[in-house]
C-alpha cells in the first residue's frame, strides 16, 4: 500500500510553466511601485480540470500568483479583487478597468515629450527620460509602421526613428551645438542609439558637466557651489585689489605724515633746537 501510494505521488515537471521554485514565496511585490491604474497588459493561464494530475500544481501556482498580484497593487485596487478565486479573473477585471487607451493620458505624455529639454540633466538622464515617454506611448498607441507588412514598412520605421533623433537633438543644451551640427550633416542620419553614444562620448571626453550642481562648463573639482570661489576669481580678485589699495594708501598717508613731522627738542625756556639746523 505504501509503495503503491508513493509510486502514484505527483512529481512536478520542472519544465512546466506551473512549476514553482523553492525560493518562490507569497507576498512578494513584483514591481517597486504598486500598480495604481496607469498602464496595463494582459495574460492568462487556463485552469486545469479537477481530475487532472496537474490540478494541485495549478491550484498551488494560482494561489501564489494571486498573492504576487495583490501585493503589486495599490491598497484600494487590491481590496476590489481580494475575493477573486483565479488569477485569470483578477487579470480580466484589471484589464477591463485599466487596459483601454486613455486619450487624456496620451495627450499628457505627448505634451511632456514636447516640453522635455536637457537643462541640468546629463546626457544619460536626459535620454532615459525621453526613452521612458517613447516606450509608454508605444504601448498605449498602436503604430502602423510596426503592424503593416507592405513595402513601405521600412521607410515608415526609418521616418519614425529620424523623428526621435531630431527630438533628442532639439532638447540638448547649446553647449553641444557643434556636435549637433556635425551629426545633422551625416548622410544617412545616425540611428537614435548611435546619436546617443556620440553625445555620451563627447560629454565624457570634453568633461563639460559637473555632477554636483548638474551644470555644464566645469568639473566637480572646480565647482564653486561645492568648494567656494577661489581668490583668483574675477569677482573676488577685484575686491581683493581694492582692499589692498585702501590698505596701502592708508599706510602711505600715515608714513608720510610721520616723516614730515619735525622733531623739536627743548633746550631751555622759550628756546628750541631743531636737529640739523641748530647746534
Amino acid at each position: 500500500m505504501t509503495g503503491a501510494a508513493s509510486s502514484s505521488a505527483y512529481t512536478p515537471d520542472p519544465t512546466s510553466p506551473l512549476f514553482l521554485m523553492s525560493s518562490d514565496a507569497p507576498g512578494v511585490s513584483l514591481v517597486p511601485v504598486p500598480f495604481s491604474g496607469s498602464g496595463f497588459g494582459d495574460s492568462s493561464c487556463p485552469k486545469a480540470a479537477a481530475n487532472s494530475p496537474d490540478y494541485k500544481q495549478w491550484d498551488r501556482c494560482n494561489n501564489m500568483v494571486i498573492s504576487w498580484l495583490t501585493s503589486s497593487l495599490s491598497l484600494d485596487i487590491a481590496e476590489s479583487v481580494q475575493y477573486s478565486e483565479t488569477t485569470e479573473s483578477i487579470w480580466k477585471q484589471l484589464n477591463n478597468r485599466y487596459g483601454s487607451v486613455n486619450g487624456t493620458k496620451v495627450f499628457e505624455l505627448k505634451r511632456e515629450l514636447a516640453s522635455t529639454y536637457q537643462g541640468s540633466l546629463d546626457i544619460a538622464l536626459y535620454f532615459t527620460k525621453l526613452k521612458r515617454i517613447w516606450d509608454e506611448l508605444g504601448i498605449m498607441c498602436s503604430s502602423h509602421a510596426n503592424s503593416c507588412n507592405c513595402a513601405a514598412k521600412e521607410g515608415l520605421q526609418k521616418e519614425k526613428e529620424e523623428d526621435k533623433v531630431h527630438l533628442f537633438l532639439m532638447g540638448l543644451n547649446e553647449v553641444y551645438v557643434g556636435v549637433r551640427s556635425n551629426l545633422l550633416m551625416m548622410q544617412p542620419l545616425p540611428s537614435l542609439d548611435n546619436a546617443y553614444n556620440i553625445f555620451l562620448q563627447d560629454e565624457k571626453t570634453s568633461n563639460l558637466f559637473c555632477k554636483y550642481c548638474k551644470k555644464p562648463g566645469h568639473l566637480i573639482d572646480k565647482c564653486y557651489k561645492l568648494h567656494g570661489f577661489s581668490t583668483n576669481f574675477k569677482f573676488t580678485k577685484g575686491r581683493k585689489a581694492a582692499a589692498n589699495m585702501v590698505t596701502d594708501s592708508e599706510f602711505s598717508a600715515s608714513e608720510c605724515t610721520s616723516s614730515n613731522q619735525t622733531s623739536i627738542v627743548p633746550v631751555a625756556e622759550n628756546a628750541y633746537v631743531v636737529p640739523g639746523l641748530t647746534k
